[in-house]
């Protein structure tokens, strides 16, 4: 702020002090209640007061806002859980078109469903929420097994993982799934067989075969080259990839390669980052309790900071489960009034390029149309 506009602010605030103080100071009614009290306690209190009020007032536009801001947080945390709705209807819908059991138009190939996934509001084959989906979440979110989110690396339409880890039971199905497929009995989904991606694998190996596979031919033969003439020169495009994200070779290439200083800064990174040492979601909950309405209950807990995450997860769920109708209602005014929902992204992939063009190509080789009608 210039100075000239510190000086204007400044007489704002005086001016609306003195006023403040002055109505205060002519207020029958307070006069009389202040005549009770300790004479030196009077003047103080005016100040005091007109004070905070020259504050209240000047911050009352931010301070509105924040608590605005405060409570849209949970209506875009109840959005996502409508969101976790429609994820399910997707994912129900992709099993049985991989099952060849539901056609698609707006669908050719596996891929696609991930562009639904991050457009499922505008997903024109899957049904609309209902009050009883809306219910049946609602359950869901009172239940032991309720988590807000995937973890970052996991899609809510990765259909051969999520598939996979329904009929080993190793527990990597997304809970509200599990919680959907133990109500309506839809389980059998994820054992319906995956005709469509076979017949796409069909294809991708006549790709393979005329890129990959020669690719990989060309580097054998290079390397037996390289093993009877050493000084032989190989292109930079025949060498191997550098893989420095696998598991260790950033521990190995430290200690193969820098100084002991840095070799023990590496090591104290890697202990504090360490699961079992460093809570990266602490600090969000303390927020969360922090600025709670209400007062929130918090058990006895071995591990404080256990009992710090099931006390804002508590309040979590008290919130968004407060949020969700007004979300719904939002969502489905959409629907009725025909607004529809805006794309994330412009337009499905395109047909032209990566996954998409393995299949025509592998079509095209096979001696077929070049389209995804097989």
């Amino acid at each position: 702020m210039k100075p000239d506009e510190e000086k204007e602010q400044a007489l704002r605030r005086k001016q609306m002090f003195d006023q403040i103080k002055a109505e205060l100071e002519a207020n029958p009614v307070l006069q009389q209640m202040l005549e009770r009290t300790y004479p030196d306690s009077r003047a103080g209190f005016i100040e005091d007061y007109a004070g905070k009020k020259v504050s209240w007032i000047e911050h009352a536009e931010y301070h509105r806002q924040w608590l605005e801001s405060e409570d849209l947080q949970w209506v875009e945390k109840a959005n996502d859980c409508l969101d976790q709705i429609l994820q399910k209807k997707l994912f129900d819908a992709q099993c049985l078109w991989r099952a060849e059991q539901l056609e698609i138009k707006e669908v050719d190939v596996t891929n696609d469903f991930m562009y639904w996934q991050d457009n499922v509001r505008a997903c024109p084959f899957i049904e609309p929420i209902t009050e009883a989906d809306l219910e049946m979440y609602l359950q869901y979110l009172q239940s032991s097994n309720f988590e807000q989110g995937l973890g970052f690396m996991a899609d809510w339409q990765d259909h051969e993982e999520i598939t996979e880890a329904y009929r080993s039971d190793d527990g990597n199905v997304p809970e509200w799934y599990e919680f959907h497929n133990s109500r309506t009995g839809l389980g059998i989904y994820m054992t319906l067989p995956d005709i469509r991606l076979e017949k796409e694998e069909f294809y991708i190996d006549f790709w393979r075969q005329k890129h990959i596979l020669p690719a990989a031919q060309l580097h054998e033969e290079q390397a037996k080259a390289k093993a009877q003439n050493p000084d032989a020169t190989i292109a930079p495009a025949q060498l191997p990839w550098l893989n420095f994200y696998s598991d260790n070779w950033m521990k190995w290439f430290v200690e193969t390669f820098e100084d002991k200083e840095t070799i023990a800064a590496f090591k104290a990174n890697v202990k504090m980052m360490d699961e079992s040492t460093f809570d990266e979601y602490l600090h969000d909950h303390l927020e969360v309790l922090a600025r709670a309405d209400r007062l929130v209950p918090m058990q006895g807990w071995h591990d404080w900071k256990e009992a710090v995450h099931k006390a804002a997860d508590s309040y979590s769920r008290i919130r968004i489960a407060e949020a969700l109708p007004d979300a719904f209602e939002q969502y489905r005014m959409h629907i009725d009034l025909g607004l529809g929902f805006a794309l994330n992204s412009d337009e499905p992939y395109d047909q032209e390029d990566g996954y998409r063009k393995m299949v025509l190509d592998g079509r095209e080789l096979s001696g077929e149309p070049r389209d995804f009608n097989f």
